[in-house]
């Protein structure tokens, strides 16, 4: 078993494929959990915020792309149907929130940290894809 621990072939310890899902299940859980459930509630009840608004485009619309994005892509990626689109939506997502509101607003790095590291999870189950136990497998 130490010998296993130590390997640096990846297959010798786990299936790659299954890491990917265990990877795009628990991210896309945390996403929808922590930020687009309480978008798609803001939503649903019409009650959307004045000052969000980071490309310029209102409110309004603005929190539906973000709650499509961070609610309806993390639904897509924990059942693993159309991961590739909705995590490359998720990215373009994570990058506004970087880009478009945190540096703009002079947020330091804990002001973005959890927007970085979903941009960076949600670029990595782009590429690797959904991995077992997904709608769209192919393993």
């Amino acid at each position: 078993m130490l010998n296993r621990l130590n390997s640096s072939t990846l297959s010798e310890f786990v299936d790659a494929k299954t890491s990917a899902a265990v990877l795009r299940i628990f991210a896309a859980f945390f996403m929808l959990y922590g930020h687009g459930w309480g978008k798609l509630m803001t939503v649903f009840s019409g009650d959307f915020p004045s000052g969000f608004d980071p490309i310029g485009i209102g409110p309004e619309l603005s929190m539906i792309l973000a709650a499509l994005a961070e609610g309806v892509c993390a639904m897509l990626i924990i059942v693993g149907f159309w991961t590739r689109l909705a995590a490359a939506i998720l990215v373009v997502n994570m990058s506004v929130a970087v880009f478009a509101y945190h540096i703009p607003a002079g947020d330091g790095f804990g002001g973005m940290e959890a927007a970085l590291f979903y941009l960076c999870v949600f670029g990595v189950i782009f590429l690797f894809g959904p991995g077992k136990y997904s709608i769209d497998s192919n393993a």
